[in-house]
C-alpha cells in the first residue's frame, strides 16, 4: 500500500532523529534554549516570582537558566527516550494499584523527559498509555510525536474521541495524564491563581471507582527519578464536588513538587497569561497579579 506524504516523511524524520548523535542534541538544546530565555524569560520570572518568593537575583536567574535548558531538552529527548537513564521508584505502590484491576489513572506534570514513566511500565510489562494531542493544527507534527512514542514501546491514545480514557481504562491500562497546563474543564487555584485545569481524568476515576496516582520526576546525578504516590479519593455521594476538591489537592501537591524543584519546570510557558501583564522591557520587575480566568 502506498504511503502518504505525510507517512513518508514522518518516517524519513523519524529515521534522521533517532540516528542523531547526542552531542547533536546537546548543541540543539543550548542553542534552542538561548532563544526560549530571549524571547520568554519576562514570562518565566513573572511566573517564578508570583509562585516561589522570596527568591534571590542569584537563584532565580539560575532556575531561569536551567529551567529553559530542561523545558527543550525535554521536547528533543522524545526522539532517543529509550537511551534516558532513569529509575523507578514505588514499585509497591503500582503493584497495589494494578491489583485491583480496574485500571489506573496516572496524573503527572511536564517535569522530566515526557511519558519517560509510560515507557518505564511498558518496558516492565505493564499495560500503559499515554493521551497526546489530536493533530488538528499541526498533522505533521502529531504523527512524528505519535510516531516517536511507538518507536519507544509506547502506543498512545488520541484527543478527540471523549470515551478514548474510559476504554483504555476498561482494558486495565494505566494512563498517562498531564494536569498542569491551561485547561477550561475544572475552576482551581494555582500558586495561588484562580485558573482552570483538566478533571477528565480524576471525574473518570471516579466514574470506575479506578485508583488514581500521582507521578513526578526528578533528577539526580543525570538520572530520572520516577516517583509514583498513591492519591485518595473523595467519597461524599457528590462526584462532581468530589472530583472538584481531588483535583484541587492533586494541584497542591504539584505546587509542592515545583517549589522543591523549581528548575524542572516549564516556567516560560505562560500558564497564567501574563503576556499582556508584564513586557518584555518589564518583564524583570514585579508585576501586579490578576486571575487567570482560562
Amino acid at each position: 500500500m502506498k504511503l502518504s506524504w505525510k507517512d513518508s516523511a514522518t518516517n524519513l524524520l523519524i529515521g534522521l532523529f533517532t540516528r542523531l548523535p547526542l552531542a547533536v542534541y546537546s548543541a540543539i538544546g543550548l542553542i534552542l534554549s538561548y532563544g526560549l530565555r530571549v524571547k520568554k524569560s519576562h514570562i518565566a520570572r513573572a511566573s517564578l516570582q508570583q509562585a516561589i518568593h522570596p527568591v534571590s537575583e542569584k537563584r532565580l536567574q539560575e532556575i531561569l537558566r536551567q529551567s529553559a535548558r530542561h523545558t527543550v531538552n525535554y521536547v528533543l529527548t522524545l526522539p532517543v527516550l529509550n537511551k534516558v537513564a532513569y529509575q523507578l521508584h514505588h514499585q509497591n505502590v503500582l503493584d497495589q494499584a494494578f491489583s485491583e484491576d480496574k485500571g489506573i489513572v496516572i496524573i503527572s506534570l511536564h517535569m522530566g523527559p515526557p511519558d519517560l514513566g509510560t515507557m518505564a511500565l511498558s518496558q516492565l510489562g505493564l499495560p500503559a498509555t499515554t493521551l497526546i494531542g489530536s493533530g488538528k493544527h499541526s498533522p505533521l507534527v502529531h504523527s512524528l510525536g505519535k510516531g516517536l512514542l511507538q518507536q519507544a514501546g509506547i502506543d498512545p491514545i488520541v484527543k478527540g474521541d471523549p470515551t478514548a480514557v474510559l476504554q483504555a481504562l476498561k482494558q486495565k491500562k494505566a494512563v498517562f495524564l498531564y494536569s498542569d497546563l491551561r485547561s477550561r474543564e475544572m475552576p482551581v487555584t494555582f500558586f495561588g491563581q484562580e485558573t482552570r485545569a483538566p478533571a477528565s481524568g480524576i471525574m473518570t476515576a471516579h466514574l470506575l471507582k479506578a485508583p488514581v496516582l500521582f507521578h513526578y520526576c526528578t533528577l539526580e546525578d543525570n538520572q530520572w527519578q520516577l516517583h509514583f504516590e498513591p492519591v485518595p479519593l473523595t467519597h461524599s455521594g457528590n462526584k462532581k464536588q468530589d472530583a472538584q476538591h481531588d483535583l484541587q489537592q492533586l494541584m497542591h501537591r504539584m505546587e509542592q513538587v515545583i517549589r522543591e524543584n523549581p528548575e524542572l519546570w516549564i516556567w516560560h510557558y505562560d500558564r497564567f497569561k501574563l503576556k499582556n501583564q508584564v513586557s518584555r522591557s518589564k518583564g524583570f520587575s514585579l508585576f501586579q497579579s490578576k486571575p487567570d480566568v482560562s
